[in-house]
């Protein structure tokens, strides 16, 4: 065979060694997301709707029956996140901006008793949008699985409202303006006309930074439709500006005034335009309220807490205490009753007293509504399989339904039929927390085998390419064969015992696992070693110390103290062995970069964004202020420093290793310190933007943001990594010497043997000790740069921390030999500090933490795959570059061995095994969170802090999973261009 043909066969035969090599983190992925659908179907419950439709029963007619007079239209105006407090200017939220700016509901509430009223309209959480408006149309409860679907809205397929109006007109006459979340529950509202006029015109709704397009469109065509009354039963007018000047600036802010002043003028014109109209109803509420930050999705006081306003020029009202409160579902039967139109089949909620009485305060109205909604909920739960074995709540009907044929004491009456609808709430709000436990437990059984399998892996495969050649093309084949087996098994036995689901993917999982296990068996060459090294070891305990928090909701409230605290200390035994080290430079170093990490772990815990559950003994830092979502101008002129000395210290860390040559001046010195200012320029110009005084020239601002953050994304995730892929020169420097003269002056000093021996030409390779970690490193800082640009001005600083605290522990891992002795710890350290920062860059295991408004990055409306990339960068960065960062602890400080393909092989067996130090922590991590979760699912505050932190969990356990088959793939690419040079 000729040398060119045997060289090219060893590439193939690399390239060959690095798919398989991927084979194993894919296959370690997908086993945790079977495991992590199987506990979350069991865990996160979504709640099943009956599909029937309510009609008008007998109980709507009958001598004793009196209903409240029926309005003939209603105006309904959303202003989203209108919380409680905005409209009456009181409470615990004593603001200084918006506590006189929207005062016509209460002063009409004041002055007209009986024709309007203000009440605490108290939301369920989770409290965002799309669950808000499904409650508010169908009377039915969410439950917390239901906050996923915010961003993408499902049709509503039960029984509503809005249902029952366009069936009892005949025809669609609901006119519509605003948020465009409601055509994508109710789709027949896009095809909204009346004799060929337009009744619907919607707007994007999810540009936070937006406080006036959507607000200025819905009031220019709410005054026409108006006019057109005729053309209508009900006119929905969906208003925007308050929530997202909430999200933008936050609540107690001159924006957030200037919004609610603005709503407060529409409302005044709203009702002089309906002060003679005795047929229609003006009904105005929040969906949700807001913390005190101006976001939501939780069940803080604030965002539970919205306001609610209705007015008549008809009087309609029993005088009300202004600070009586209903639930957001009372809506529901309520103004089906005054439209005279049917209640919704699946409604939980009950009729607000004040108007079911009236102003003559005639009781046998109430009882008459009462016993119309018991009986529609009566039906409802006849229906549901889920309410056997609640024959209590059904006994408080049949006595009510008893009073009511046997007596005339409709105030009693009101009272049995209102217990019932309490307990029935109270019974289903229970009952929707029912777990799946099966489902759970296989979810935790499969994670189980998952760990272990993977422990057992780290321990089996030791990186010799002997290992590597046998051991992955048998793991391939058997785990395919048995996952075959056990999807035949587990399909069979789900049949049989009715969990077709279920078993079909557990036997599919664990099939692959035994399959595994047989590999490993046939494998009699290969000697599994004790993973129970002293370094492994702390690793496995780090692990466990981390996991065992989420057996505490106070730990978990404070993790981000207690991963400090953790890192602090891995950081202390290191700086001890580092002072063991016998060479004296070696042990300098490791000794002031053992510091380093220390000092660095504990600078990590200061940005924060403090939850609900942390106030008062936590102030948030991360903003402008703890009532707004702008950056500080601080934090701005840091970011800058950042940009310009962040290259340079990885300059420093090149350095060391002679590798800061060839393309790295460029790449480095250059393009990341570009880079980075342009990261700080873009948040520049958002916090221009956000200024009250740049607002006339807004526009021109947004252009320019744009400009700069396509660009920046076009570069760091496009260009750099294209670049990098198509063969950038490697960080080398080759010197050439002419030793000729060497040569003549030995032959004259007669020094024949050292003339003999002195080539005529010597070369010497400048950074060829580090000719891989040099190599990865520059498109690893390639995507910490795109991450940088999705992270807020504190995020980015933070993440640069993060790198660098990365580069000091590989220091330190290089002086201790960890990478060999152990090559498990250094990845499941970063992958532990990857959650630190997670917590670093703003965020907090609650829906409310997450920033909403980078969605809006790159463009001024959703726009796939822009939006998502720009979420998912900002939300799971930390846990993306630790995923990343795995094959630099086999890189560092690595050289190659020219012309040993074995080598090259060998090293791409070393970054898969590194990859599961990563693995087992993401792994480890999940299983303990799923195994306290189990146990803990009657806690009281599971919803508001467990379920979160084990979507937290699961999300990071997908993301590191990904990032180091990413990295995997990317270390092969690596490991191929080197031996394209040296092989």
């Amino acid at each position: 065979m000729s040398p060119s043909s045997d060289s090219r066969l060893r590439k193939f035969q690399l390239r060959r060694a690095t798919r398989i090599s991927l084979l194993v983190p894919v296959w370690f992925l997908t086993l945790h997301l079977l495991a992590l659908l199987l506990f979350g179907l069991g865990f996160l419950l979504s709640r099943p709707v009956l599909p029937d439709i309510a009609t008008k029963s007998a109980s709507y007619s009958g001598a004793d029956v009196v209903l409240p007079r029926a309005f003939k239209r209603a105006v309904v105006v959303l202003i989203d996140a209108l919380r409680y407090d905005f409209i009456t200017g009181s409470g615990d939220w004593d603001g200084t901006y918006y506590s006189d700016a929207l005062t016509t509901p209460l002063m009409l509430s004041v002055s007209h008793p009986e024709n309007a009223a203000v009440f605490k309209f108290i939301a369920d959480p989770p409290t965002t949008t799309l669950q808000r408006l499904k409650a508010l149309t169908t009377g039915s409860l969410p439950t917390f699985v239901d906050a996923g679907s915010n961003f993408n809205g499902a049709e509503v397929t039960e029984d509503s409202w809005i249902g029952q109006l366009l069936s009892s007109r005949g025809k669609n006459r609901v006119a519509f303006a605003g948020d465009d979340t409601w055509l994508s529950l109710f789709p027949v509202l896009a095809h909204g006309t009346y004799e060929g006029k337009n009744l619907t015109f919607p707007y994007e709704s999810f540009n936070v930074w937006d406080l006036y397009t959507v607000d200025s469109g819905v009031t220019s065509h709410l005054w026409p439709l108006l006019e057109r009354k005729d053309d209508w039963d009900v006119l929905i007018a969906h208003y925007l500006g308050v929530d997202h000047a909430g999200h933008r600036f936050g609540p107690d802010t001159p924006q957030m005034k200037e919004k609610l002043l603005e709503m407060d003028t529409m409302l005044k014109t709203l009702v002089d335009a309906i002060r003679d109209d005795d047929e229609t109803l003006l009904v105005v509420l929040g969906d949700h309220g807001m913390d005190e930050k101006g976001d939501h999705g939780g069940d803080s006081k604030g965002e539970v807490e919205a306001g609610f306003f209705w007015y008549s020029s008809r009087p309609f009202l029993a005088p009300v205490d202004k600070a009586e409160t209903i639930n957001q579902i009372d809506l529901v039967p309520t103004l089906s009753l005054l439209l005279d139109i049917p209640v919704p089949f699946n409604n939980l909620g009950s009729p607000i007293v004040s108007a079911m009485l009236g102003p003559e305060r005639n009781f046998q109205t109430l009882a008459s509504a009462f016993r119309i909604v018991s009986e529609q909920i009566y039906g409802y739960r006849s229906h549901h399989p889920s309410f056997d074995g609640t024959s209590e709540v059904t006994e408080l009907y049949s006595a009510a339904s008893e009073a009511w044929n046997t007596s005339r004491d409709y105030v009693r009456i009101s009272e049995l039929y209102l217990e019932f609808q309490k307990q029935n709430l109270k019974t289903c709000r229970e009952m929707w927390a029912k777990f799946d436990v099966p489902s759970m437990i296989a979810g935790i059984v499969l994670f189980l085998a998952s760990v272990v399998s993977l422990i057992v892996f780290y321990a089996a495969f030791d990186g010799s390419i002997e290992c590597a050649s046998d051991y992955l093309d048998l793991l391939a084949a058997n785990a395919g064969c048995g996952a075959l087996i056990g999807l035949a098994a587990g399909t069979g036995l789900g049949y049989l015992r009715s969990r077709l689901f279920t078993a079909t993917i557990f036997g599919l999982a664990m099939g692959s696992i035994l399959g595994f296990a047989k590999a490993l068996h046939s494998l009699s060459s290969v000697n599994v070693k004790s993973p129970v090294s002293k370094w492994t070891g702390l690793a496995l305990l780090s692990i466990v110390l981390h996991g065992i928090l989420f057996a505490s909701n106070s730990y978990v409230v404070w993790e981000a103290r207690s991963l400090s605290f953790l890192l602090v200390s891995f950081g202390f035994i290191l700086l001890v062995a580092s002072f063991r080290l016998a060479d004296t430079k070696l042990r300098a170093t490791a000794v002031f970069h053992s510091i380093v990490f220390i000092l660095q772990s504990r600078i990590a815990e200061y940005p924060r964004v403090c939850r609900e559950e942390q106030l008062p003994f936590c102030t948030s830092n991360f903003y402008a202020s703890t009532a707004s979502s702008v950056s500080s101008l601080p934090a701005l002129v840091v970011l800058f420093g950042t940009a310009l000395a962040f290259p340079a210290i990885i300059k420093s860390f090149l350095r060391t290793s002679a590798s800061y040559e060839g393309s790295a001046p460029l790449w480095v010195g250059t393009g990341l310190r570009v880079a980075l200012v342009l990261v700080a320029l873009y948040w520049t110009l958002d916090y221009v933007e956000a200024d009250p005084k740049s607002q006339a020239n807004v526009e021109q601002i947004k252009m320019y943001k744009y400009v700069v953050s396509r660009l920046l994304f076009g570069v760091t995730v496009v260009g750099a990594p294209l670049a990098w892929f198509r063969g950038v020169p490697l960080c080398l420097r080759v010197e050439v010497t002419n030793n000729q003269e060497k040569i003549k002056q030995a032959v004259q000093d007669g020094d024949v043997d050292t003339a003999s021996k002195t080539s005529p030409v010597s070369v010497e390779i400048i950074g060829f000790g580090n000719t891989y970690g040099s190599l990865y490193m520059l498109l690893f800082l390639s995507i910490f740069a795109a991450v940088a640009l999705c992270l807020k001005p504190v995020g980015g600083i933070a993440m640069a921390g993060m790198v660098y605290q990365i580069l000091t522990l590989l220091e330190v891992g290089d002086a201790l030999e960890l990478f060999a002795s152990s090559p498990i710890v250094i990845p499941t350290i970063i992958a532990l500090m990857g959650t630190q920062y997670y917590f670093a860059t703003g965020h907090q295991a609650t829906l409310a933490s997450i920033q909403w408004d980078v969605a809006f990055l790159f463009t001024q409306s959703i726009r796939p795959p822009l939006t998502h990339i720009a979420l998912i960068f900002n939300t799971f960065g930390p846990f993306i570059l630790a995923g990343l960062a795995v094959p630099l602890t086999v890189f560092y400080k690595l050289s190659p061995s020219p012309r040993d393909f074995r080598a090259s092989e060998a090293t791409m067996a070393r970054v898969v095994q590194a990859g599961t130090g990563a693995m087992i922590y993401a792994g480890g991590l999940t299983l303990i969170n799923c195994i306290t979760t189990i146990v803990l699912r009657r806690h009281l505050m599971v919803w508001k802090i467990f379920a979160p932190r084990f979507m937290l969990a699961g999300a990071t356990v997908l993301v590191i999973d990904v990032a180091v088959v990413a990295g995997t793939f990317f270390a092969g690419t690596a490991i191929g261009a080197v031996y394209d040079v040296f092989g």
